[in-house]
């Protein structure tokens, strides 16, 4: 009898929680929505290291930052508005 109460016990803790956890998750989701953030790119390629510094000089202050190196080639990214 001790193992039907305690099988019975968790099935309905199971059952419950599977049917308050949509409503659960769903009014979360409402008071917090996702910020999903947009990103434009440019990259550029440098043959010197003036060159490099002028360009970190210049995309710096328009809000851009380094996200990738290859080689001589620098992208970056910034959020979009």
């Amino acid at each position: 009898m001790k193992g039907f109460a305690l099988g019975l016990s968790i099935s309905l803790a199971f059952i419950l929680g599977c049917v308050s956890a949509p409503l659960i998750v769903a009014r979360l989701s409402a008071q917090n929505p996702p910020h999903t953030p947009r990103w434009e790119y440019s990259c550029d390629s440098v043959r010197t290291i003036g060159s490099m510094r002028a360009l970190l000089a210049r995309v710096g202050p328009e809000g851009w930052e380094l996200a990738a190196v290859d080689g001589a080639l620098f992208c970056f990214k910034r959020p979009t508005l």
